[in-house]
């Protein structure tokens, strides 16, 4: 179920962000998930970065594909967390 959602998810992405913009917000989003700041932090930095490299989304657009790809995330990889 979790691989179909993931599906999904990067379906409706690409169909909205443009195919080639959601891979590149997955990235950056991996990549600020492994720093040990706030979660706030994290989402300005991954707006930021996404700004920077130039995607040319609104900034809607661009929040809209961060929670998109914070989805994909935990859908695809659930917490062990709840597994405790």
């Amino acid at each position: 179920m979790h691989v179909l959602i993931g599906y999904l998810i990067t379906q409706i992405a690409n169909i909205l962000l443009g195919p080639d913009v959601f891979p590149r917000i997955l990235g950056i989003v991996q990549r600020w998930a492994e720093k040990e700041i706030s979660s706030a932090e994290k989402r300005k930095g991954v707006l930021a970065e996404v700004e920077i490299i130039g995607l040319e989304l609104t900034e809607s657009m661009a929040r809209f594909g961060v929670e998109l790809a914070v989805q994909y995330f935990k859908k695809i990889a659930p917490s062990t967390d709840s597994a405790k």
